[in-house]
């Protein structure tokens, strides 16, 4: 019987210690093997004489194995002695490499069943800014960033990136199914609410993806993310309240974006016929500008921009669960994080997250001056420091996010209240532009460097990845797409523990995963590359017995504005 994984069973909660839940924890799965079993054994030394994993035949004090399949729900009494552990094994043989989890066993189980935050869930959002969570990690805050992740990456896994259909550049499924088809842990907690479309002025090829065929349902616009909310009550009381989230496309690939990138700033004002001031000192870069405030005429999708799609339906929704505790999450990846902060800064500039019983009005012959010493604290003419205000927090969680705007546009995200958490790969390249040279950095130059059009600021707090820390990954110091792909950040962000312990596998994200649209995964682990596709590329025999391009399910064609 091959040794298929290693745990350690020091510190394991017995009385949870399913077979079906260390199963999980190894990220194996039972379809893969045959007569998969879990077994406790003592094994004094982890490796024989010769380097390689012990057989179950050969380990001491063997205890009987239980077969995955038959006994999956049944309790297993698992030992705690010194030099015990747990083993996966298979009867078949096997050459994948031995995975060896080196972590709490008894933690990791008890992640699984997904633990209440109920009471702790503003500190989560960055009611403190994170303090005391980071560094080590919180495992509920590690659980929630994977989480928002996973919805980011959905924004990869239903875009329609082929560009033989007519359909590309579009989402493949309807809102009501996106989250189920895509496999996201939580598909039944939340409910998608909107679609978001965008279009650009500027000419952004590796995001903006364009069907080739004559036929094709937009040329102008593409989907961009969409806007869900949690409906189930175990969800909801397992949180603490209503969670909003607001998820963004990105670009799985570096060169060409960075190349297209309008490395200059512009005003940040979006709507400036209702600012009773000029945000004009407060300055975003203007090609992530364009996306998200654009709008054409002659497209279907985008007679709206993305930026009065998305602020509708906030409003919308705001209204509709007046009364409830609410947060509004917003997350991306890449050039998403990018729309992801820019977004969650229109929202609180809008003040469309601050709830009133009674709003005071402000005189419109009030001066208001736009310099850093007296930004504005009103909008709309309505008051910001007025009593009876409630504000629904806005948090932003990115990954592999660049720099949006200027410092004052930190210091505007900041007094708005906005919390930003960045996941940044050490390896990552995106997260050092725009601005490589002129950033937050220089605190001396501050002063001179603030006044040139093409000078960045990170804004928020920052969790800091390795691509190299993972035995799992192959990678080169010019691979870029490794060092960006956002399930490589998963699995890092899965694995990190703290700055002194900085890869711990867990087991929890399959392996697999990585190879969903990368070759990242090193070749002894057997999974093929780029399998994340449709069946054939979408292809299927007509009624004449010829190959063509299948057409979508009528409810799963892009219809703009319509309830789907």
């Amino acid at each position: 019987m091959a040794v298929l994984a290693r745990i350690p069973a020091q510190g394991l909660n017995e009385s949870r210690a399913t077979a079906n839940s260390v199963v999980k924890c190894t990220g194996l799965h039972s379809t893969q093997y045959t007569n998969l079993a879990v077994a406790a054994t003592r094994i004094k030394n982890p490796q024989n004489s010769n380097g390689s994993a012990p057989s179950l035949a050969s380990s001491n004090s063997f205890v009987q194995p239980i077969n995955y399949e038959s006994q999956k729900h049944g309790y297993h009494h698992i030992s705690r002695k010194r030099g015990s552990c747990v083993v996966v094994a298979s009867t078949a043989m096997t050459s994948r490499p031995v995975i060896d989890l080196d972590f709490d066993l008894a933690q990791s189980l008890e992640s699984f069943t997904s633990s209440s935050v109920s009471g702790r869930w503003r500190d989560l959002q960055g009611a403190n800014n994170w303090e005391g969570l980071l560094d080590p990690i919180d495992p509920d805050l590690r659980a929630e960033l994977i989480k928002y992740g996973e919805f980011a990456q959905v924004c990869y896994d239903a875009f329609d990136f082929e560009k033989h259909s007519k359909y590309c550049g579009s989402c493949k499924y309807n809102r009501r199914k996106v989250l189920v088809k895509t496999g996201l842990q939580r598909s039944a907690d939340y409910e998608v609410t909107k679609y978001l479309y965008s279009t650009s002025e500027i000419n952004l090829p590796s995001f903006f993806h364009r069907s080739d065929t004559a036929e094709t349902w937009s040329r102008d616009s593409n989907w961009s993310g969409f806007v869900a909310v949690s409906t189930s009550a175990s969800e909801i009381e397992r949180l603490g309240r209503r969670d909003i989230v607001v998820a963004w496309r990105g670009t799985a690939t570096i060169p060409e974006w960075i190349r297209n990138l309008q490395d200059w700033l512009s005003p940040a004002d979006f709507d400036p016929g209702e600012a009773v001031v000029s945000l004009g000192n407060v300055k975003v870069e203007r090609g992530f500008r364009s996306i998200y405030t654009s709008k054409k005429k002659t497209s279907r999708y985008n007679k709206e921009s993305a930026q009065e799609q998305l602020l509708s339906e906030i409003r919308r929704l705001m209204k509709k669960y007046e009364g409830e505790d609410l947060s509004i999450t917003v997350t991306g990846h890449s050039l998403g994080g990018a729309l992801a902060l820019l977004s969650a800064y229109d929202i609180a500039e809008s003040e469309i997250n601050i709830r009133r019983s009674q709003a005071s009005t402000v005189s419109s012959s009030t001066n208001y001056l736009s310099d850093r010493s007296t930004l504005p604290y009103v909008r709309n003419g309505l008051d910001r420091g007025d009593a009876s205000e409630s504000v629904v927090p806005i948090t932003v969680f990115t990954f592999a996010g660049p720099r949006v705007g200027n410092d004052l546009f930190r210091t505007r995200c900041e007094e708005l209240g906005i919390k930003t958490l960045r996941v940044v790969n050490e390896k990552d390249v995106v997260p050092h532009v725009p601005g490589v040279v002129l950033n937050e950095d220089l605190h001396v130059l501050r002063r001179w460097i603030d006044k040139l059009p093409w000078t960045y600021s990170h804004v928020g707090v920052e969790l800091a990845l390795n691509t190299q820390n993972s035995p799992y990954l192959k990678w080169g110091f010019l691979d870029f797409a490794s060092h960006h792909n956002l399930e490589a950040y998963l699995h890092l962000l899965d694995a990190y523990v703290s700055t002194k312990k900085r890869f711990s596998f867990s087991g929890h994200r399959d392996l697999a995963l990585l190879n969903k649209f990368s070759e990242l995964l090193k070749p002894e682990y057997i999974v093929p590359s780029y399998w994340w596709q449709q069946e054939n590329k979408g292809l299927q025999k007509n009624e004449e017995g010829r190959w063509a391009q299948r057409d979508r399910e009528e409810e799963d064609i892009p219809i703009v504005y319509r309830d789907d």
